[in-house]
């Protein structure tokens, strides 16, 4: 039996995916720029998560002056109370960017996992929002 057999055999075993969703509890925030797009995914509760919010704000903010448009993808596994606050001052930031005549959106993703709980902050968030904000399953 090869690797290639051995992987195909065993695939949901060592799949990345898996790893993320159960062992690493991961929080990842991607900035691309050139696509006009933010995603955020994974557990909002790890050590570093004030960082990567902070490095978002900051994109947030040097990304309208060269560009009009910003779409965020949030899919979270795990949000807290200090997720909250710091979506509080992005969505804050946006507010002033779609005031300012920019297109902002916000994509909020849950699972069956995690659906009462990022459903109820989705809604509370979206309230907040004077832009468009998508509340979806995945």
């Amino acid at each position: 039996m090869n690797a290639l057999t051995i992987n195909e055999t065993h695939q949901e075993e060592v799949s990345p995916l898996h790893l993320v969703k159960s062992e690493l509890k991961v929080f990842k925030v991607h900035y691309l720029g050139s696509l006009n797009l933010i995603t955020v995914v994974g557990w909002s509760i790890t050590d570093d998560a004030w960082i990567k919010y902070c490095e978002m704000l900051a994109n947030i903010e040097s990304h309208f002056v060269n560009r009009d448009e910003l779409a965020i993808h949030f899919k979270y596994e795990l949000f807290n109370t200090s997720s909250a606050a710091y979506m509080f001052k992005i969505i804050q930031r946006l507010n002033k960017a779609h005031a300012a005549g920019k297109t902002v959106k916000i994509y909020w993703s849950y699972t069956s996992s995690n659906e009462d709980e990022m459903v109820d902050m989705g809604l509370d968030l979206s309230e907040m929002c004077d832009f468009e904000f998508k509340i979806s399953k995945q």
